[in-house]
């Protein structure tokens, strides 16, 4: 899968209660890009406690928007 399939201004942000996940979709259109979200445990968000845990999450999402990626990260495809 290329970079670029991945990026997208679109996300689907979902607690799955049973799984004690976290799961993040990228979206095209409103429809999901693969069947394979990117996870989060979340013992593992505990264990980084709620500072790192929000950087974490935050930081996950902006690097996936083609602009922020950009722009704040200054990574160029």
């Amino acid at each position: 899968m290329k970079v670029a399939d991945v990026l997208t201004n679109e996300f689907l942000v979902r607690y799955d209660e049973a799984t004690q996940r976290l799961l993040i979709f990228t979206l095209k259109n409103g429809q999901p890009t693969s069947d394979v979200p990117i996870v989060s445990r979340l013992s593992m968000l505990e264990e980084m406690g709620k500072t790192e845990a929000s950087r974490w999450v935050g930081e996950t999402l902006l690097i996936l928007i083609p602009t922020t990626r950009e722009k704040l990260f200054d990574v160029h495809e």
